[in-house]
């Protein structure tokens, strides 16, 4: 499960890493002075698509940004520094031990960079002050205490696949992490219901797996969902994700649902296969609909079983494309 910038911000507080001041709003705000504006998006290079700016008109920026489809944004103070680093915990997958990786540069792409070193701390005796040490010396710099020993614990706390800060910058009063990317490993979120419950998670972490395509899927049952997925592809397109909302699903867990699907930028359009057993197709038309008021991105719903004529109805009343036919839903989601 990825995080979002700002919610990975918040673990890097409790584990006293030091972050700017700053807000997470919908909406334009005015703001004092500097400050840095960026759009909240599940995936990385927001830099290089201009979706992160340093503005001392804030409202005007957010009011920009909107204009092109983007409802969340972090809003922080500017901070000043003298030079930007690389540093993040993950577990070294052969050895099964947690691993630093640090480069005295920020803002590179860690897997073609030559100025990286790894860092082997093992779990048994955790991190010590010549580990600490050794880094600052690689890096080139001081007081990195809190920042590696922050990253570790959460990675071993969380069970987190990626602890990461790009950059990490160096300024007057100390290390600052400009940037979080945190994802925590999908199989181990069941033994963690605080950070399900804390960034409202709960119903969207299970059954998600994130692929590399255009068409986001969801489907209730595992089984559904694959052939969805196979039928997308037979029809020439590629699927973004698998993601099962199971039975029963709520017009609430729908609708995360499609808002976690649709928060992918890569993401065109979506599918949606329901077939209702103790899932009404009422309340998941319900949930389609209060979710597509905020991503605007075409979806493509089959929806058969239980109140069903009642919810195409409601969706086609929102303007949204309902289907009895998986065939045929998939066949004009791939065309459109």
């Amino acid at each position: 499960m990825k995080l979002y910038e700002y919610e990975g911000k918040r673990l890097f507080s409790k584990a006293e890493i030091p972050i700017p001041n700053g807000k997470v709003i919908s909406e334009p705000l005015q703001w004092e002075g500097k400050a840095v504006v960026k759009v909240q998006l599940l995936e990385g290079g927001r830099g290089k698509r201009g979706l992160v700016k340093v503005t001392e008109n804030v409202a005007t920026t957010i009011s920009e940004f909107k204009k092109m489809g983007y409802n969340l944004f972090l809003v922080e103070e500017f901070i000043p520094h003298s030079k930007e680093v690389y540093i993040s915990a993950m577990i070294d997958r052969d050895k099964k031990e947690p691993i630093i990786i640090a480069s005295p540069e920020g803002g590179i792409d860690v897997e073609s960079a030559t100025n990286v070193k790894i860092f082997e701390i093992p779990e048994e005796r955790g991190v010590r002050p010549y580990d600490v040490t050794m880094i600052e010396k690689y890096l080139g710099v001081n007081g990195l205490d809190k920042i590696v020993k922050g990253i570790y614990n959460l990675l071993l706390t969380y069970e987190a696949e990626l602890v990461e800060i790009n950059p990490l910058a160096i300024t007057d009063r100390g290390p600052v992490a400009l940037d979080s990317k945190v994802i925590l490993e999908d199989n181990a979120l069941y033994r963690h219901p605080d950070i399900l419950r804390e960034f409202n998670r709960e119903n969207v972490s299970d059954g998600y797996v994130e692929l590399e395509g255009y068409v986001g899927i969801i489907g209730n049952g595992a089984g559904l969902t694959m052939s969805t997925m196979d039928l997308v592809k037979l029809a020439g397109g590629e699927p973004a994700d698998f993601l099962d909302v199971g039975g029963g699903a709520n017009k609430e867990h729908v609708k995360e649902s499609i808002i976690r699907v649709a928060s992918n930028e890569k993401v065109k359009k979506l599918v949606v296969n329901i077939f209702g057993g103790i899932t009404r197709c009422d309340e998941v038309a319900r949930g389609i609909v209060e979710a597509y008021k905020e991503v605007r991105k075409p979806i493509f719903v089959r929806l058969v079983g239980t109140n069903e004529e009642e919810g195409r109805k409601i969706l086609i009343e929102n303007g949204i494309k309902a289907y009895e036919d998986p065939l045929q839903a998939i066949g004009d989601a791939i065309r459109s």
